[in-house]
């Protein structure tokens, strides 16, 4: 099996990154972007940059995102996005599609010191989990399966990388799960749910349901308190609804 390590790791960014545990703030998004293209039919990264960028998180965890793909114009999307938010990127590929690659992204505002890409079953096409290790945390962000079976198979294999790391983890993602359902609970048996799943994420022109997550799993002596956690409602850039969550009082104790 070819190793990508199209896990891009594409951090050109300019500007000096402040660390969350720096400025006692840690923003975080998950946000399935659909490759940039709209419920209005416009593909536009500048689009989904703006919406970014209003929010100003530390950490964006990004599902379905091409890279060198003929319908996204051979584009690197996660790259682009770090361009037009000013923040380090990075890239896992799920799988080889139409010239390129499609898969899920990280966007940070502190360099990462490590990147790891672990595939995960999906009986309608295989997923992946990306997660990037940071100075006192790290971040993954995931699109699980449309299967139930692939998805609590995902569940389990997130709790075990999560287990392999010294310090907390923050995962954000589409788990195609409503809360309730045996993933959601599986994860949540080791993982802190910090996104409100009361608020509904997909459609975006009009969400019935709650699929897209922010969890947390501590670890160590870094602590926090959730301020804010909100969906954002934007209707239009996406069929899926960005999430929030702020934390307070982020850095070691």
């Amino acid at each position: 099996m070819k190793i990508i390590i199209t896990l891009l790791m594409m951090c050109f960014t300019i500007v000096q990154a402040q660390t969350p545990g720096d400025s006692g703030e840690f923003r975080f998004m998950t946000y399935n972007i659909r490759v940039g293209k709209g419920l209005d039919q416009v593909k536009s990264l500048a689009r989904i940059a703006d919406i970014i960028n209003r929010e100003m998180p530390d950490i964006v965890a990004l599902q379905e995102v091409d890279s060198a793909t003929t319908r996204s114009g051979m584009a690197g999307q996660a790259q682009e996005l770090g361009r037009l938010t000013g923040m380090h990127a990075v890239f896992a590929p799920a799988i080889t599609f139409d010239g390129g690659k499609y898969g899920v992204g990280i966007l940070s505002r502190e360099e990462p010191i490590s990147i790891k890409r672990v595939p995960l079953p999906g009986s309608e096409e295989p997923r992946v989990l990306l997660i990037v290790e940071f100075r006192d945390f790290v971040a993954a962000s995931t699109h699980f399966s449309l299967t139930e079976e692939d998805r609590i198979i995902s569940a389990e294999t997130l709790k075990a990388e999560a287990r392999l790391f010294d310090k907390p983890m923050f995962v954000g993602g589409d788990f195609n799960a409503l809360p309730g359902s045996e993933p959601i609970i599986s994860i949540g048996r080791e993982f802190q749910t910090l996104s409100d799943t009361t608020q509904y994420t997909f459609p975006a022109d009009n969400p019935t349901r709650c699929i897209d997550y922010i969890f947390a799993k501590q670890k160590r002596d870094l602590k926090y308190r959730i301020t804010q956690k909100r969906v954002v409602p934007e209707a239009v850039a996406s069929d899926h609804r960005p999430v929030m969550v702020v934390l307070t009082n982020f850095g070691r104790q």
